[in-house]
């Protein structure tokens, strides 16, 4: 069962520990910043936002390490995204295609050593001839969404493998720069959970005229995030144990994945949950 590797209802101690010494979360500063942070919102008549799910509230306070104010500029953000990426309808569950990118996405089961999730994209089991490209971001958007819902993962973060094995000059010219650029934002500006990391690996030489063009688009403290291992797995484990990852990557771990279809019975299950926590938008004037 997919549902126990998720955990939505509480927060666990070492999470409490990184929240005290990275987010300043105090039990005071959270019920300030809550207080706060709905009186800001409440000002703003063109949104439309939960603010009786303390969940949503928390997951942009945390993101801003509990400044009320910086974490409204994140919920506009958020919310202006959501409308020009076209993601307002967006969550629904993309059964019809999950097929098609069978293999392409999908997390560890077990969180690194410091409590992060690690999320593997793989572009050898990627088709843009099969699979639109813009597709694959509604495909994974409510999995994602479902891990916006874990305390942990809004205190720790989560990191990205990206393995390159199988990329060919049709995934090059897939990469468009509104693509890449549309990626980034939905990644990095769109999604309020930290990331703490880009691991790329199998990388070949003609990847990078996309890192290339990709670094145009990122602010510097991301371009610092970014590691390229080529095929040194034992590189990769400087950041990422062994005993976490897959064969594949010189792990030790036996059925180490979570397949995206398998995140998906989980996602169905918190359908009510991940639909109030995405009731939220900017009105129309």
């Amino acid at each position: 069962m997919a549902e126990k590797y998720f955990k939505i209802d509480g927060i666990s101690e070492f999470a409490k520990e990184v929240a005290l010494k990275e987010l300043d979360e105090t039990p005071e500063n959270v019920t300030n910043g809550l207080r706060e942070l709905k009186r800001l919102l409440e000002l703003e008549t063109n949104i439309n936002v939960p603010l009786d799910n303390e969940l949503w509230l928390m997951n942009f306070l945390r993101f801003c390490k509990f400044n009320p104010e910086s974490a409204k500029q994140k919920i506009f953000r958020y919310l202006n995204l959501k409308k020009s990426l076209n993601f307002a309808e967006s969550f629904q569950y993309d059964d019809a295609n999950l097929p098609k990118a069978k293999g392409m996405f999908g997390g560890l089961k077990q969180r690194d050593k410091l409590g992060r999730r690690v999320m593997i994209i793989r572009i050898e089991q990627w088709d843009p001839k099969i699979l639109d490209k813009y597709l694959v971001l509604n495909i994974t958007y409510p999995t994602l969404n479902l891990l916006r819902l874990e305390p942990d993962t809004q205190v720790n973060g989560w990191i990205y493998i990206l393995d390159c094995k199988g990329l060919t000059y049709t995934h090059v010219l897939a990469m468009t720069p509104r693509f890449i650029k549309t990626m980034i934002d939905f990644i990095l500006h769109f999604l309020p959970i930290r990331v703490r990391g880009y691991h790329i690996v199998n990388n070949p030489f003609f990847f990078q005229p996309i890192f290339k063009l990709a670094k145009q688009f990122l602010p510097e403290e991301s371009r610092s995030l970014i590691m390229m291992h080529g095929k040194n797995m034992s590189e990769l484990h400087r950041y990422i144990a062994p005993e976490c990852l897959p064969e594949c990557y010189g792990g030790t771990a036996e059925d180490a994945e979570l397949p995206l279809e398998e995140t998906y019975s989980v996602v169905k299950k918190y359908e009510n949950t991940l639909k109030h926590f995405l009731e939220c938008e900017i009105k129309d004037t």
